[in-house]
Parts: structure tokens; sequence; C-alpha cells
């Protein structure tokens, strides 16, 4: 992950943000600065961080799933954005998930975090920290700028998708498409992550090479108090 979140940085940092300048690798490439005598600024590798994050509904048992158009058919995952000027990580989960879904949130637990390469052209180096976050309020209201679907999912259904024999299938062909992405092989030709079997998979996650599916799994095979008892940790 490293390797390529380096190289793309590299791609995208030839010139000088400040004067225009070509910029040259320094420092076996953990930098680069500009060739300009009158400038030369450092150019360091950008971080963007993401929050990701699993809202949970105590009471029902229940979480909240997305889907964007870019999905391919019947995945879900957790509610995703970028942290914005000036905001806390906890202030970003609580302003996406309501501009995302509607839904207010209360507690916020963190969880973990992960270095992820293969996001916009433009953000090569994403670091994606992810939380549960539990709700206040229920009625889903989906910004269709964001998501195309968003629903809650009761945990006997995310328990029988992470299950269902198909997802291991579903899982290799995800996994796939991340592998030839990091080599950048996907920009070459394209690739298909469908899998032809004889039983379609009715809903399925990210695999476990996604922060999402780790979110997702702990909550549903964990006991239905033991995400609530790190409240009081």
């Amino acid at each position: 992950m490293c390797a390529r979140a380096m190289l793309d940085w590299h791609g995208q940092s030839r010139f000088c943000g400040r004067c225009g300048s070509i910029t040259v690798s320094r420092e076996a490439g953990k930098r680069r600065q500009c060739v300009n005598d009158l400038c030369k600024k450092k150019l360091y590798p950008r971080i963007d961080p993401v929050v990701i994050m699993l809202v949970i509904d105590k009471e029902r048992d229940s979480v909240v799933l997305g889907r964007q158009s870019r999905f391919v058919p019947r995945m879900w995952s957790c509610l995703a954005g970028f942290i914005e000027p000036g905001e806390s990580l906890e202030e970003a989960v609580k302003r996406e998930i309501r501009n995302e879904v509607g839904i207010e949130v209360g507690d916020i637990v963190y969880h973990s975090s992960q270095p992820w390469p293969v996001g916009p052209s433009s953000m090569s180096c994403q670091l994606m920290v992810g939380y549960f976050a539990f709700a206040t309020t229920f009625d889903i209201s989906v910004d269709k700028k964001e998501l195309e679907e968003a629903q809650w999912h009761t945990r006997e259904q995310v328990r029988n998708a992470l299950t269902f024999t198909e997802y291991k299938n579903q899982q290799q062909a995800s996994a796939s498409k991340i592998h030839l992405t990091c080599s950048g092989e996907e920009r070459k030709k394209g690739s298909d992550s469908k899998v032809e079997t004889g039983e379609p998979v009715l809903m399925f996650v990210p695999g476990p090479y996604a922060i999402a599916h780790h979110l997702i799994a702990s909550w549903a095979f964990s006991g239905p108090s033991s995400i609530v008892s790190k409240l009081n940790d």
C-alpha cells in the first residue's frame, strides 16, 4: 500500500504549487523539492483523512448500511466521508451521517484505522479512521448525490451475508480487483468483479481487505452489549 501511495503521489507532484517549476525526488523518494533556486519549496506526501462509521441502533439491534452507484450489485457498506478543515474526527462522523442519511448520532466509539491508497487519483494517501456511532434518531433520508440507497439491517441479516457460501466467491473477486488496482493493472484494462455462480448473493459487504468489513463483522459477531460497554471504558 505504501509503494502504491508513494508512486501516485510522485506522479501528482511533478510541479511546484508555489512557483510552477519542476520538482525532483529527494531523500530516496521520501520528499520532492522545487528546482527553482528562488523557491526551493520542499514537498512531502499529503495524507487525506477519511472517517468511516457503522451507525448502530442499539435498541433494535440493527445498523445502517449504504450503497453507492459505483458498487457492484447487492453490495452494502459503511458510511464514510472526508474531514473538512477545522473539523475534529468526531464532528466529521456526525456531519457525514447527518448529510448522507439524515440521522443524528450521540455516542461515538473508535474502532481502528487503515491506510487506503486506491481512492480518487488526486488523493493517493488516504487514512481511513473507523468508528461505531450510536443513533439518536432513526428515520433515513438519503442524499441521492452521496448514496444510491441506505437501509437499516438487522444483526441476523448481516450475519447471514457474512456467512453465506457465495460470499467467499464475491470476496475473492473483490480482493482480485483491489490487487489489480494497487498494481496499476485496472487502469490499463479495467476489471470485472462479477462472479458467475448458480446461486446469487442476496447481500454482501466489503471483504477483509477493507476496514468496513471489520467494522461490520465485529458488530455482527459480538454480543449485543459488548460495543455498548465500551462507552463506559
